[in-house]
């Protein structure tokens, strides 16, 4: 081979020794750039605040509505494997010696009933009760883990030891917060059952039932009003700090 040859070739390698390496180094710096995976993240959590009140001047006679409950059988399955628990854990005294001992760890997954003293909507219970066109029915709220939808499972309203209404309040986080609720009423006032006086039989006239099924993208820290002719309910999601500062680099969704 010439020596003209073999400079030529001899250039070329080079040339693709460094295309190979700038590659490599880009490639490198791409996967560099990007951000750590962090599986033990802690989970997002958020006190949920809902207000149901009915319309006293609503008309039954306006509109006729469904009376189907809807299923709640595998709803309320799912909720009796959720570790609920009303009051957080105690701290643990301490330690004596000094050697102190680790506090209890709550559970993320769990849901913890709030006292009153902790609601954030009194303002508008206050005003909705004092207004003589609505009646109030539950003011009530409550901690949980702000989890995703294939995860997320529904608020049993009658884990806050109503009846009426009845219905389940779904909280979950996808690209941004959303809020599914399905709610249902019966106007105890709107039809008095008629007893049979035991001569012949008659036909009870049971008061009617009304139901909410919706769900909304909301934001967290608003409070969403989800509107039924017979009734309404006002919804408040916030977020709530752990008060772990590995946990304050992560941004629940609003």
């Amino acid at each position: 081979m010439s020596t003209r040859a073999r400079y030529t070739a001899g250039m070329k390698s080079s040339v693709a020794s460094l295309a190979a390496a700038l590659i490599v180094g880009a490639c490198g710096g791409i996967v560099s750039a990007q951000p750590a995976a962090t599986p033990n993240a802690p989970i997002p959590q958020y006190q949920v605040e809902i207000i149901v009140f009915a319309h006293r001047e609503f008309d039954a006679g306006e509109e006729r509505f469904s009376q189907e409950l809807g299923p709640r059988t595998n709803r309320n399955e799912a909720l009796l494997e959720l570790p609920l628990y009303v009051e957080p854990s105690p701290p643990l005294p301490a330690d004596p010696v000094g050697a102190g001992q680790p506090a209890p760890v709550e559970d993320p997954l769990a849901i913890r009933l709030l006292p009153p003293e902790q609601l954030q909507l009194n303002n508008e219970y206050r005003r909705l009760t004092n207004l003589g066109a609505y009646r109030t029915l539950v003011h009530a709220g409550w901690v949980q883990p702000g989890l995703p939808e294939d995860q997320a499972k529904p608020f049993d309203l009658t884990l806050l030891g109503v009846t009426n209404p009845r219905g389940y309040v779904r909280v979950y986080l996808s690209r941004f917060l959303h809020v599914g609720l399905d709610i249902s009423y019966q106007d105890g006032a709107a039809a008095v059952p008629t007893a049979p006086d035991g001569s012949e039989l008659r036909e009870i006239a049971l008061p009617p039932r009304y139901r909410l099924v919706t769900e909304r993208q909301t934001r967290s820290g608003e409070v969403h009003y989800f509107d039924h002719p017979a009734f309404g309910v006002l919804v408040k999601v916030t977020p709530v700090s752990t008060g772990n500062p590995t946990s304050t680099g992560r941004r629940p969704a609003a």
